[in-house]
């Protein structure tokens, strides 16, 4: 099986750059444009998309049989430094994976130049051995700049698929690789932000809140982080939202008050940091079908030219926080659910509060199982890195 998909690699160039490559075509959904990552990108037919957890995930899509995964497809776009070439780049994601102790016989078989959407890249095929699955994944690493960018991105291409489905490895990989075309890159856009997707949940904490369809989301020790990465601000998470959880006493229980406080923060905040903090509005909303405060400021850093703006960092912010203090638990908790975005957006970041508040919930233990589900993808180590890269 190795020996002839190796042969198979040799002519991957060519396959990625043809019609053909499959006695059973790989046949493509229509396209979809990503804009904040500047691609737009078909994924195979039969592929389910699955939500995103990495701040770099653009796509992640996978293929279930018997609630096993047996194919994957996933591409990634990662800000790195001027100095990175892609093939460095892939050595650095080959590290990560030899350090992943889900991972075990991981061999790079073959690597080879190939164009991507017009650019140069290299695509290098392995196979290993993950949680007891033998697979085999092939990926491309191709490196875009340009002027309107203060970073350079690096996408990530994968395709992964247990032994049995090694046939449909390469040409699914240049199906989809043939239908990439890069876009503008832009910010994202709040206003397009869509239907809310699947939920971020901690029964733990007592939180369910879910996350607008194409953003990441992850859970932290004490809430859960969302977002969209921003490629005109260097790589930033902008948008992002953070949820807070903190246990709090019976004579703290007044979401206003709590509120007030935050607000008193943001201001000293803005303060240290020599910029403007003006309040846009504030007032009593809902959250969880419960009383809750809310607050909308804008942070501005002063126009001095003694003060210069760093690259990750917009001119202006605007900060939506919306607070619940919930005592009908065994703990009773405040909940401060923040979005952070462009200070230009503020009209679009207040209306996304109001969605995403409408989708945050509390819940119950019994609500949350105690173990992974047996339908959790395990393809997760082979799509993404294990860390995150280093800051350009």
């Amino acid at each position: 099986m190795v020996r002839a998909t190796v042969s198979a690699l040799a002519s991957l160039a060519a396959l990625a750059c043809s019609a053909a490559g499959a006695d059973a075509p790989v046949v493509l959904d229509k396209a979809i444009d990503y804009p904040h990552a500047g691609i737009s990108l078909a994924s195979p037919k039969g592929f389910e998309l699955r939500p995103l957890e990495d701040p770099y995930d653009v796509v992640n899509t996978v293929v279930l049989e018997k609630n096993r995964p047996v194919q994957a497809v996933t591409l990634s776009a990662f800000p790195v430094a001027s100095s990175v070439t892609s093939e460095a780049f892939a050595d650095s994601k080959m590290a990560e994976l030899r350090k992943n102790l889900a991972i075990r016989h991981l061999k790079l078989l073959k690597k080879t130049p190939m164009p991507v959407a017009g650019l140069k890249g290299s695509a290098r095929l392995m196979s290993y051995t993950f949680r007891g699955v033998k697979t085999l994944a092939a990926q491309v690493y191709v490196i875009r700049e340009g002027k309107e960018l203060k970073i350079r991105i690096c996408y990530l291409l994968t395709v992964v698929c247990s032994a049995d489905k090694q046939p449909r490895l390469l040409p699914t990989l240049g199906a989809v690789v043939r239908s990439a075309q890069l876009t503008a890159v832009r910010h994202p856009d709040l206003a397009a932000a869509g239907a809310l997707g699947k939920a971020v949940q901690d029964a733990k904490l007592g939180y369910a809140l879910r996350r607008p369809a194409r953003w990441y989301a992850v859970k932290s020790p004490v809430g859960a982080e969302m977002g969209q990465v921003d490629y005109l601000l260097a790589g930033a998470s902008m948008p992002s939202v953070h949820l807070l959880t903190q246990p709090i006493g019976s004579d703290e229980a007044d979401s206003k008050a709590f509120a007030k406080k935050s607000l008193g923060i943001a201001r000293s905040v803005a303060v240290k940091r020599k910029q403007t903090c003006e309040v846009l509005a504030e007032g009593p909303a809902k959250m969880a079908g419960l009383d809750a405060y809310q607050f909308a400021v804008v942070q501005s850093s002063a126009k001095s030219p003694a003060l210069p703006r760093a690259a990750k960092n917009p001119a202006s912010v605007v900060i939506v926080q919306r607070t619940l203090c919930a005592t009908k638990s065994d703990t009773p908790r405040a909940y401060l659910l923040t979005l952070t975005a462009r200070g230009e957006t503020a009209k679009e970041a207040q209306a996304l509060m109001d969605k995403l508040a409408a989708g945050f919930s509390l819940i119950a233990p019994a609500t949350q199982p105690t173990t992974t589900p047996a339908t959790q993808p395990t393809t997760a180590p082979a799509t993404r890195p294990t860390t995150r890269p280093a800051k350009p």
